[in-house]
C-alpha cells in the first residue's frame, strides 16, 4: 500500500513495487515547500477529481495513477477498503501535481506529521 513519507525538505509518496508497475512511475517526490494544504478525510471518493488518466481505475477497489483535472494533474493512490485518505494540495508553480491523495490507515496522524514538518520547515 502506498504511503506518505516526510523528510526535512520533501514529501514522498512511496509506492510498492506493484503500484509502481500499475501507475507506470516511481515514487512521487515533491518539495515540502510546495505544500499548501493537508487534509485527512474518511471518504476516499472526495479526494477524486477530474477524469482518469494513466493508471488503474477499479470502482470501489483501486484508484491509482494520474487524474486529469482541467489544466492540472492529480496523483492518487487510493484503496477504499484500506482506511481514510490524506489529501495534499500543492502550489501550482512548485510541483508537477496540483494534489496528491493517498489512502492511510491513520489519516489524522499522517496529516499531523506533514503539518508538523511544514511548521519546522517554515520556522527553521
Amino acid at each position: 500500500m502506498a504511503r506518505l513519507a516526510v523528510t526535512a525538505e520533501e514529501l514522498i509518496v512511496r509506492l510498492s513495487w506493484w503500484e509502481k508497475l500499475v501507475a507506470r512511475r516511481g515514487d512521487v517526490h515533491l518539495p515540502l515547500r510546495a505544500v499548501e494544504k493537508v487534509e485527512a478525510d474518511s471518504s476516499w471518493w472526495r479526494a477524486l477529481r477530474g477524469s482518469p488518466g494513466r493508471g488503474a481505475w477499479i470502482p470501489d477497489v483501486l484508484s491509482l495513477g494520474v487524474r486529469d483535472v482541467s489544466d492540472v494533474k492529480d496523483f492518487v493512490a487510493l484503496r477504499p477498503r484500506q482506511g481514510g485518505v490524506v489529501s495534499v494540495d500543492l502550489r501550482p508553480d512548485a510541483a508537477p501535481f496540483a494534489r496528491v491523495a493517498v489512502s492511510d490507515r491513520i489519516p489524522d496522524g499522517t496529516a499531523a506529521t506533514v503539518r508538523t514538518a511544514l511548521i519546522h520547515l517554515r520556522d527553521g
